[in-house]
């Protein structure tokens, strides 16, 4: 192999790919990043087995061929070369880096010992806008467990049946958030695991372009005209949660976001180690409160206007919860729906219900 390419752009690249390598030091094969040339086209392939990632970049090939050196020993080598061009050549299983700075040999890997990436059929796809993506993966995601005592709770699930829009819903039985989209699929379900979907992010950060979707029973696939990358899908069934979405509730509270963000975030400062904060709303009184206190911090009271109706409630929340749920509302103002104080509070966009969590309340969990 022989050929001269852009560093930086090789550098992205083996820095993605690098996401997608095995950590640990005794599976070497795995730790490593695969580079394909061929067709003037210059590939980077890691997997760690449970996803796969696959990139390409433009490159002058003077002879085709491929190699696979240690992820950890070529990432700094690229960082530490000057921006420009660089050549690699690949001669009895090193890897030759010629800058206009500095020369690196790097010892490879049998490419044998690296796996096959499998391929899916492309029988069931759709398409759907990056930003469309992200925005759901990026809603959802803060939702999801952090244990994998439940796989199916540390995953975001994806469906859609008949005319209803993809959806996206995650919970870690705290809370739940659900993501709706503009993309229409006739009949969908899978569970895509958090991990994946946090790589997508960093993965497709920079390509506001359309993402392919080619999945099946087992193996998901996401890519566009560079970039590929395939992840398992978690096998088991995701909770039935329309069931306790509510349909009406006690008290209704309509309040501006950067009102209640600002409260909430000063609250999260004074509460208990629990991270506790009260909310409480009152139609005689017009307002929405904002209350918490430590023995350690001190306390601390917020009052803000806000549109009122239905009977008076004061709940206890998680502020973090509470925090993500509110950030991620895409309007101006914020609809809270409560029902009694152990029982969830609903948060959404008081003009927009594409987007809705649900928070428990402290008591009751």
């Amino acid at each position: 192999m022989r050929l001269n390419c852009n560093k930086n752009e090789l550098y992205k690249l083996v820095s993605l790919a690098e996401r997608s390598t095995s950590k640990n030091p005794t599976l070497l094969t795995l730790s490593s990043v695969l580079l394909r040339a061929t067709k003037n086209r210059l590939a980077v392939i890691s997997t760690n087995l449970a996803v796969g990632f696959e990139g390409s970049l433009s490159a002058h090939i003077e002879e085709d061929g491929e190699v696979l050196p240690p992820a950890k020993t070529i990432l700094p080598i690229l960082y530490s070369i000057p921006d420009g061009e660089v050549t690699l050549e690949s001669k009895d299983n090193n890897l030759k880096i010629t800058s206009k700075t500095s020369t690196s040999n790097i010892k490879c890997l049998a490419i044998e010992e690296f796996p096959t990436i499998p391929k899916i059929k492309k029988e069931t796809y759709f398409s759907i806008p990056w930003e469309v993506l992200a925005k759901a993966l990026k809603n959802t995601i803060p939702a999801t467990a952090t244990t994998y005592t439940k796989p199916e709770l540390a995953s975001i699930y994806v469906f859609s049946q008949g005319k209803s829009p993809l959806t996206f819903v995650a919970t870690d039985s705290f809370r739940l958030a659900e993501q709706k989209t503009e993309v229409s699929y006739p009949s969908l379900s899978l569970l895509l695991p958090q991990k994946s979907g946090q790589e997508l992010i960093k993965i497709f950060e920079d390509s506001p372009e359309e993402i392919e979707v080619v999945f099946n029973k087992n193996q998901i696939l996401f890519q566009n005209r560079n970039i590929s990358f395939l992840s398992r899908l978690t096998e088991g069934k995701f909770p039935e949660y329309q069931t306790i979405m509510p349909k009406s509730f006690e008290t209704q509270a309509v309040i501006d976001k950067d009102q209640i963000l600002g409260a909430v975030r000063a609250a999260g400062i004074f509460s208990s180690r629990l991270s506790e904060v009260t909310l409480a709303a009152d139609e005689g009184k017009g307002i929405l409160e904002v209350k918490s206190a430590s023995s350690e911090t001190g306390e601390y009271h917020a009052s803000h206007p806000a549109k009122i109706s239905g009977a008076p409630v004061e709940a206890n929340f998680n502020y973090h919860y509470l925090l993500e749920a509110i950030q991620s509302v895409p309007s101006s103002k914020v609809f809270l729906g409560f029902n009694g104080p152990q029982k969830a509070v609903l948060v959404k966009g008081a003009d927009n219900s594409d987007y809705v969590h649900l928070v428990m309340p402290m008591r009751g969990m």
